[in-house]
């Protein structure tokens, strides 16, 4: 399970020339599963995402947790971050999670998101999003359980 997180100002999904979702300041959560990965880690994961101090707080840079904050979430399936891309020239995803095995762990991964923060917004799983973003620092965190 593979995460990339970004500190952005502002983040939007466009969905057919349409805005699905959109956050102002937050996070941008881009999440990947491969397939050996165990429904039961997501809530590891998204624990580690939630109370990992990346954001500014009253003693600094990185002093507070987005469980500790009021910022919004967006959620991402992304698929891609699990590329092979060390060998050859075209990138190889034959060790990311079947699309089906995917949909529901990433269902499962927002639900528990939305369990724990109360302003979480998501995109849509398999399909084809334009994503603007605000980054903010720029901040990005890799995270792999």
């Amino acid at each position: 399970m593979l995460a990339t997180v970004q500190r952005v100002l502002s983040a939007k999904i466009i969905i057919d020339d349409q805005v699905f979702s959109s956050i102002d300041e937050g996070c941008l959560v881009f999440i990947c599963f491969e397939k050996n990965d165990l429904s039961q880690n997501i809530i590891k994961m998204v624990k580690k995402i939630i109370n990992f101090r990346m954001l500014d707080g009253p003693k600094g840079l990185t002093s507070l947790a987005l469980q500790s904050s009021n910022e919004e979430v967006l959620i991402v399936s992304q698929f891609t971050l699990a590329a092979i891309t060390n060998k050859g020239n075209k990138p190889s995803f034959h060790k990311a999670a079947k699309p089906e095995d995917a949909k529901l762990m990433y269902d499962k991964f927002v639900s528990e998101f939305k369990n724990l923060l109360p302003k979480v917004k998501e995109g849509k799983f398999g399909s084809y999003m334009q994503i603007s973003l605000v980054n903010k620092g720029p901040m990005t965190f890799n995270f792999k359980i």
